[in-house]
C-alpha cells in the first residue's frame, strides 16, 4: 500500500483525479530499464542474509500528503480514530506464502535496501515477474527477486534461491504515486535471469507461475498476497480472501482487509488458485491511486488497497516483456460506466435480459423482465450506451411467471418474437410445461401482442429449465437450444406458432450440464450462430458449428474461467449493441446487481470489458 510506505490514511475512496495533485518526486527512468550489468554472483553476494533482512519498503518514513476532502463531503476518513479499522473489517493471515509469491528487493539511494512483493507469471521464456509500476522504476540497481521468502536467510539459502533483475517493463506515461489518471497503470513486469547456482529460470525451479487474465468485473472475490514489513511478525507473508469493490474516480478496484502494511505494493490479487500446480488466475496487483492505498498519514492504517483494472493496457505490456521490446505509452481510458440508469440494487431483480431489435431501426435493443413482472425496455443507441427506458408491462403483471424467455422470428415476418417457457401458472403456483411465442413485440407493447400457446400446460416441458434461439440452421432465427434439468441438452429446429419444431439431442443426460445455469446465442465469428453457457462454477464457454445434423455440441472453448464471484446464478444476452454488424456483445447482469458489457467477443476470447452498472 502507498507506495510500499508503512502506511495509509483511513480512506475508503479516492477523490476524482486532477491535473494539480501532487506528487512525490520518483526516479527518471525508460519505460523498458535494464538492470545493472553486474554478474548474478555479485548480486547474489550483495543481497547478505542481514542487508535483506533490514530492507524497507519502498518510500518508508518519508513524508507525503494527506488526501483533500471529496466534494459534497466533510472528511474523507470515517468515524473514529485514524487507522482504526471498522468493526468487522477482515484480517490477513500470516504464513510461508506461496511458491509464486515473492520479495523483489532493490538498492534505492535514498533508503538503500528496499523492497516491494512481486509474482511469477507464467511466460514463454519462463522468467517474468509482475509487480507495480512504483516498484519496477526503482529495478535498475541490484534488483533481485527471492520467491517464497524467508527473512534471516542469505540468498542461497532461500528455498529457491534468487533471481536477478535483467530488464524492468512499464508504461513511458505512468508516473509513481501521481494521483491522476495515469495511477490506473501501475503495475510492471521484470525480466529476471536465472537463479545462480541451477543455472534455472524461476517457473523451472518454483514449478510455479500464475495465468495473467484481464480483470472480469469490479465485485471479484480474490485471495490479495504480500509481504509487509511489520515489527515482530519476521516479515512473513500474509494473505487475505475478499471480495472487490470499484474504487470511484478510477480503473481500479479496492478491497479492506487489515495486516496489509508497506510492503505488499505489487502482491497479487488471485483467483481460483491450485495449491497443487502451484497456479491460478491473477487478476489485479497492490498499485494504484498512490502506490496501493490512499496517501499516508500518521495513522498506520493498513487495511484498504487498490489495483488497477487489468485490460488491453496490461495484456499489451506482457506482450511487450515477452518479446522484450520497449512499450511506450498507452491510452488513459478510464471505467466506462453508469450507460444505464440505477443502481446495482435495483438491477439484481433484473430477472431476464433480452436482446433485440424492438423498434427497428436496425439497432438492438436491451429488454429487462424484473423478479415483480414488471417489463422494460431501453433502446439501444448503436455505440454501446442505451436510451429513455420505457415500461412495456407494470409490476405484478404475469411476466413475473416467466422461467426462460428467448427473442427469435419465430411467425416469419423478420420482426421479433418472445418464447416464453413458464415456471409457474397464472393462477396455480405450479410448474406448468406451457410454452408460448409471443408474435410482433415492439417497443411500444409487450402484454397485448397475439400469443400461442406450443406447448400445453402439463407438457415434458416442464422439465425444460433454460431456451435460446438462433438460427443454427437458416438464416431465421427460429432453432432453439433447450437446457433440460436432467442433464440432455436438444435443439428444436423451425419452432413456429403452431409447435416447436423438429427435436435433436445433442447432450445426453450429462450431469455437466445440469449446472449450466444461463444460455444465450450470438454471432461471434460471422460464420453461423454460436452458444454461449455460463456454468454454476461462474465459467463461460462458446460452442460454435451447432446444426440440426452435427452430432452433437462437440468442445467449448472457455471465454472465462470459473470464479468463486459468479457460482450463483446470473442472466445474460448477446446483442448487436455496438453497431458492429453482429450479436457479438455479450450483456451480464450478475447477481449482485453489477452489469457488465463484453464488446466484440470471438469465439476465442471475451470481449472488452465496459461497466454499465456499477456494483
Amino acid at each position: 500500500m502507498a507506495a510500499c510506505g508503512a502506511s495509509a490514511t483511513a480512506a475508503v475512496a479516492a477523490p476524482k483525479p486532477t491535473p494539480s495533485a501532487p506528487a512525490p518526486a520518483s526516479p527518471s527512468v525508460s519505460a523498458s530499464a535494464p538492470a545493472a550489468k553486474s554478474d548474478p554472483a555479485a548480486v547474489e553476494s550483495y543481497w547478505t542474509a542481514d542487508r535483506l533482512a533490514s530492507a524497507v519498503p519502498l518510500d518508508a518514513g518519508k513524508g507525503a500528503p494527506i488526501a483533500s476532502p471529496r466534494p459534497g463531503t466533510n472528511q474523507l476518513a470515517p468515524p473514529g480514530p485514524v487507522g482504526t479499522a471498522p468493526k468487522g473489517t477482515p484480517k490477513g493471515v500470516y504464513g510461508d506464502g506461496i511458491p509464486a509469491l515473492g520479495t523483489f528487493f532493490f538498492n534505492d539511494k535514498a533508503t538503500g535496501a528496499t523492497y516491494c512483493s512481486a509474482s511469477i507469471v507464467r511466460s514463454a521464456h519462463r522468467n517474468l515477474v509482475l509487480t507495480a509500476g512504483h516498484c519496477a522504476k526503482h529495478a535498475a540497481d541490484k534488483g533481485i527477486f527471492i520467491p517464497q521468502f524467508r527473512k534471516g536467510k542469505a540468498v542461497k539459502d532461500q528455498p529457491f534461491g534468487g533471481y536477478p533483475v535483467q530488464k524492468a517493463f512499464l508504461y513511458a506515461n505512468y508516473e509513481a504515486n501521481s494521483m491522476r489518471a495515469d495511477s490506473d497503470l501501475d503495475f510492471a513486469f521484470l525480466r529476471v535471469g536465472p537463479e545462480y547456482k541451477r543455472k534455472k529460470q524461476v517457473e523451472d525451479v518454483t514449478g510455479a507461475g500464475l495465468r495473467l487474465r484481464n480483470t472480469p468485473r469490479l465485485a471479484n472475490q480474490v485471495t490479495v498476497h504480500g509481504y509487509p514489513h511489520l515489527s515482530g511478525n519476521g516479515q512473513r507473508a500474509i494473505s487475505c480472501t475478499v471480495p472487490t469493490e470499484r474504487l470511484a474516480g478510477f480503473r481500479q478496484m479496492l478491497m479492506r482487509c487489515s495486516g496489509f502494511y508497506g510492503g505488499v505494493s505489487g502482491g497479487p490479487w488471485i483467483t481460483g488458485y491450485n495449491a497443487k500446480t502451484r497456479t491460478g488466475d491473477v487478476v489485479g496487483n497492490v498499485g494504484g491511486y498512490y502506490g496501493g492505498g490512499p496517501p499516508r498519514s500518521s495513522g498506520h492504517d493498513d487495511w484498504v488497497s487498490y489495483s488497477p483494472v487489468y485490460g488491453q493496457e496490461i495484456q499489451d505490456l506482457y506482450r511487450s516483456a515477452v518479446a522484450d521490446r520497449a512499450p511506450g505509452k498507452a491510452p488513459l481510458r478510464g471505467l466506462y460506466e453508469g450507460r444505464l440508469p440505477g443502481g446495482a440494487g435495483t438491477w439484481k431483480y433484473a430477472t431476464h435480459v433480452v436482446a433485440a431489435d424492438l423498434d427497428g431501426n436496425g439497432r438492438d435493443d436491451l429488454l429487462v423482465i424484473w423478479k415483480d413482472g414488471e417489463a422494460t425496455l431501453y433502446p439501444g443507441d448503436g455505440r454501446g450506451g442505451f436510451g429513455t427506458p420505457r415500461t412495456l408491462a407494470q409490476p405484478k403483471s404475469f411476466w413475473k411467471n416467466a422461467r426462460s424467455v428467448t427473442a427469435g422470428d419465430f411467425t416469419g415476418d423478420g420482426r421479433p418474437d418472445l418464447m416464453v417457457l413458464w415456471a409457474k401458472d397464472e393462477k396455480k403456483d405450479v410448474t406448468t410445461g406451457k410454452v408460448s411465442v409471443y408474435s410482433d413485440i415492439s417497443a411500444a407493447r409487450l402484454s397485448g401482442t397475439k400469443e400461442y400457446v406450443v406447448q400445453k400446460a402439463g407438457s415434458g416441458w416442464k422439465y425444460a429449465t433454460a431456451i435460446t434461439a438462433g438460427a443454427f440452421n437458416s438464416a431465421k432465427a427460429n432453432d432453439v437450444v433447450v437446457r433440460w434439468k436432467d442433464g440432455d441438452v436438444t435443439l428444436h429446429s423451425g419452432v413456429t406458432g403452431s409447435g416447436t419444431g423438429r427435436e435433436r439431442t445433442l447432450v445426453k443426460k450429462d450431469a455437466a450440464w445440469k449446472d449450466a445455469v444461463s444460455l444465450t446465442t450470438g454471432q461471434l465469428s460471422g460464420k453461423g450462430t454460436d452458444l454461449l453457457v455460463r456454468r454454476a462454477n461462474g465459467t463461460l464457454e462458446a460452442f460454435s458449428g451447432i446444426t440440426a445434423s452435427s452430432g452433437g455440441l462437440g468442445k467449448g472453448t472457455v471465454l472465462q474461467p470459473g470464479h468463486p464471484s459468479y457460482t450463483r446464478n446470473s442472466a445474460m444476452a448477446a446483442g448487436n449493441f455496438t453497431g458492429s454488424g453482429r450479436r457479438d456483445d455479450l450483456l451480464v447482469r450478475w447477481v449482485e446487481g453489477e452489469t457488465s458489457l463484453y464488446e466484440d467477443t470471438t469465439p476465442q476470447r471475451i470481449g472488452t470489458w465496459k461497466t454499465m452498472v456499477s456494483p
